[in-house]
C-alpha cells in the first residue's frame, strides 16, 4: 500500500467514534463498589506503622548485638589491622634475597652487561603492580604476578653473578 491509498482509506474512517451506550453509569457502579472494598479492608496506616516498628525493633536488634559483639571481642579488629598484607610479606622476602645476591656479587657474568638496565626494567613494573595491589589489596592475580617478577628478577641475578639459586616460598 502507498501513501495515496493509505490517505484515501484514512479520509474515510469517521472522525468520531461514539459508543453505542452511556458508560458512566457502569463506571461510577465499579467505582463506588471500590471504595467500599477499600473502607472495608484494614487501614494502610496501622499496617505501615506496624512494619515500621517491626523494621526499628529488628534495626535495634541487630545493632545491640553487634555492640556486645565488639565489647566481648575488642582485640579483633586490632590484631587483623596488625597483620601485615601479603604484598608487605613479599617485598619484604624479595628485598632480603635481593640484598644477598647483590652483596655477594664479585663480577658479572659474560652476556650481561646491561644486567643493571634490566633489573631497573623489573623495578618499573614491579611498582606497576604494586601500584595496581593499592587500589586492589591481596587480589590473588595480581599478588602471583608480583611474585612471579621477584622471582625472575632473583633469576637473572643469580644467573648473571653465577650464584646459587634463591627461591621465593
Amino acid at each position: 500500500m502507498n501513501d495515496q491509498q493509505l490517505d484515501k482509506a484514512i479520509s474515510k474512517l469517521a472522525p468520531q467514534i461514539a459508543p453505542k451506550r452511556d458508560l458512566w453509569p457502569n463506571i461510577s457502579a465499579q467505582l463506588e463498589t471500590a471504595v467500599q472494598h477499600e473502607a472495608v479492608e484494614t487501614p494502610p496506616d496501622t499496617t505501615k506503622s506496624a512494619r515500621w516498628y517491626w523494621g526499628v525493633a529488628a534495626m535495634l536488634g541487630l545493632l545491640s548485638v553487634f555492640g556486645w559483639q565488639q565489647a566481648l571481642l575488642p582485640g579483633t579488629t586490632s590484631t587483623t589491622a596488625a597483620m601485615p598484607s601479603a604484598e608487605l610479606m613479599l617485598l619484604q622476602l624479595y628485598e632480603q634475597q635481593k640484598a644477598t645476591q647483590l652483596s655477594q656479587m664479585v663480577a658479572v657474568a659474560e652476556g650481561f652487561d646491561n644486567w643493571q638496565q634490566q633489573i631497573r626494567v623489573w623495578d618499573q613494573a614491579i611498582a606497576q603492580v604494586r601500584q595496581a595491589l593499592a587500589f586492589y589489596p591481596d587480589e590473588p592475580q595480581l599478588l602471583a604476578q608480583l611474585q612471579s617478577l621477584y622471582q625472575q628478577q632473583l633469576s637473572y641475578l643469580q644467573q648473571a653473578t653465577l650464584q646459587q639459586p634463591l627461591l621465593i616460598s
